[in-house]
C-alpha cells in the first residue's frame, strides 16, 4: 500500500467524508456537542453534508449512512467501514509508542493495515475502508469489530465505540477536551471487503467450511446470537410499521423487548436506552420518559446479571404480541410453524424452477407461455390456424385455448 502522510488540514473534513461516504446514497448523521454539553445531530445526504462547518469545536458524523433521518441500528441502509477508538490517555503508552508498535508488531499479521490514522485530539482512531455491505450483513461487521477491539484493548480499544451507529470526530474540527485539531495522520487507499478481512484475520467465522466436530466456537456462537437479536430488533419495529404506531395495549412488552435485545446486541446499555425513547417518541400514544423507564428497566438488569429468562421462543412472542398471520408475513424471524412451512414451500418451488433453467429444461407453466407468445407472433405475421397448428405441432383445441388466452389478456 502506497502510505500518504496529511499535514494540511485545510480539506481534510472533505477528504475524510470523501473517503467514508463519497459515494453514498443514504442519510448521514452530523452531531456536535455545545460548550454547555448540549447534544444535537442533524442528517443530510452526501453533497449537503459536504457544504457544512466543520472548523468548529466537538463536531461527529455516523460511520454508516441510514435510509431515512434517524440514527438508529433498525434505520442501517450501508456500512462502508470498521473502526476503532483508542483512547490512549488510559494507557501507559505514547501515541508515538502506540503507532510504532502497531506498525512493527500487529499490520498484516493480526489486524488488517487501517487506511485511516487520525489523532482525535486526547487518543486515536483507527479506520478501515470496505466495499460497502447493507444491514443485512450487521452480524459479520458487528464481529470482526468485536475481533479488533480484542485486538487493541491493550491501547485503549473503547468497548463502547464499536456499534454500526456510532459517530466519531471529524477531522478538521476541534476537540474541546484537548484544545487541538482532530487531524488524519496517514491515509492508505486501498478498500477491503469484510470478507477478505474475515478469511484473512477470522476464517472460524466461515459457515462454508468444514464442520468440526463438537461445541462451535464462542465467537461464532456469538456471530449467530447476535444475528438473532438483530432481526428481531428489526422485526419488532416492522410490528409498529405495520400497526402505524398505534401499538396501545402492547407498548411496555414491545419496548422491553426492544431495549432487551438493543441491550445484548449494542452491548451498551445507555445508546439501547437513546434508541428505546426514540422509538416511543414514534408512537401515536407514547409512554412518558419516566413510566418507560420504569417499564423497561427489568430489561437492562436481565442483560447485566447475563440471565436468558427472556430468551422467547417465536411462538411466545406471536402469543404475547397478537402477531396476525399477515404480519408474520413481513416479519424476518418471528413467525409460526404456517408461515415457515409456507415460506419453505416457495423456496423449494424456486429450487426446482432453478434446478430445471440449469439442467437447460423449463417448468411446465413456462412451456405454456412461451407457447403463447409463438402463437401471438404467429397471428401477426397474418397465419391461419391450420398453418399456426402444423407449425407448432399442437391440436385445434389447444389453439383454441391459447387464442382466447390471448385475447380475454388483450394480447392480440
Amino acid at each position: 500500500m502506497n502510505t500518504v502522510k496529511v499535514v494540511d488540514n485545510i480539506d481534510e473534513s472533505i477528504e475524510y467524508i470523501n473517503t467514508i461516504h463519497g459515494d453514498s446514497k443514504g442519510w448521514i448523521t452530523k452531531a456536535e456537542i455545545s460548550k454547555k454539553k448540549e447534544f444535537s445531530q442533524w442528517h443530510y445526504l452526501v453533497g449537503d453534508l459536504l457544504k457544512q462547518d466543520f472548523d468548529k469545536e466537538n463536531i461527529y458524523i455516523s460511520m454508516s449512512t441510514f435510509y431515512k433521518p434517524i440514527r438508529r441500528i433498525e434505520t442501517i441502509k450501508e456500512i462502508g467501514s470498521l473502526f476503532i477508538d483508542l483512547d490512549t490517555y488510559n494507557t501507559e503508552f505514547t501515541k508515538t509508542q502506540i503507532l510504532m508498535n502497531l506498525e512493527y508488531n500487529y499490520y498484516n499479521k493480526s489486524i488488517p493495515t487501517p487506511n485511516l490514522i487520525i489523532d482525535s485530539g486526547r487518543g486515536l482512531t483507527l479506520v478501515w475502508s470496505i466495499e460497502k455491505v447493507p444491514y443485512m450483513a450487521l452480524p459479520l461487521w458487528k464481529a470482526i469489530q468485536e475481533y479488533l477491539y480484542s485486538q487493541l484493548k491493550e491501547f485503549g480499544a473503547d468497548r463502547k465505540a464499536l456499534d454500526a451507529t456510532r459517530i466519531l470526530r471529524v477531522p478538521g474540527s476541534i476537540n474541546s477536551k484537548s484544545g487541538t485539531r482532530v487531524s488524519i495522520l496517514e491515509k492508505h487507499e486501498y478498500k477491503y471487503t469484510l470478507r477478505e478481512i474475515q478469511n484473512e484475520f477470522l476464517p472460524d467465522l466461515d459457515e462454508n467450511r468444514n464442520k468440526k466436530k463438537g461445541r462451535p466456537k464462542k465467537v461464532v456462537y456469538i456471530h449467530r446470537e447476535r444475528s438473532l437479536y438483530q432481526n428481531r430488533i428489526l422485526d419488532i419495529v416492522k410490528l409498529c410499521e405495520l400497526r402505524n404506531y398505534d401499538v396501545k395495549g402492547h407498548r411496555e412488552i414491545i419496548l422491553f423487548l426492544y431495549r432487551y435485545y438493543l441491550c445484548y446486541f449494542y452491548e451498551d446499555e445507555q445508546r439501547a436506552l437513546e434508541d428505546v425513547l426514540e422509538l416511543n417518541k414514534e408512537f401515536i400514544h407514547p409512554l412518558g420518559e419516566k413510566e418507560l423507564i420504569r417499564a423497561t428497566g427489568s430489561a437492562e438488569k436481565v442483560f447485566k446479571s447475563k440471565d436468558k429468562q427472556y430468551k422467547y421462543k417465536n411462538e411466545t412472542l406471536i402469543d404475547i404480541l397478537e402477531i396476525s398471520d399477515y404480519e408474520q408475513t413481513h416479519m424476518k424471524i418471528i413467525i409460526g410453524k404456517e408461515e415457515y412451512k409456507r415460506r419453505h414451500r416457495i423456496r423449494e418451488k424456486n429450487r426446482y424452477v432453478e434446478k430445471l433453467k440449469s439442467q437447460g429444461s423449463v417448468s411446465e407453466k413456462e412451456k405454456i407461455s412461451q407457447r403463447r407468445q409463438k402463437i401471438k407472433a404467429l397471428l401477426a405475421e397474418g397465419l391461419l390456424q391450420k398453418d399456426i397448428c402444423n407449425s407448432l405441432n399442437i391440436s385445434k383445441d389447444t389453439y383454441i385455448r391459447d387464442r382466447k388466452f390471448l385475447k380475454e389478456q388483450g394480447l392480440i
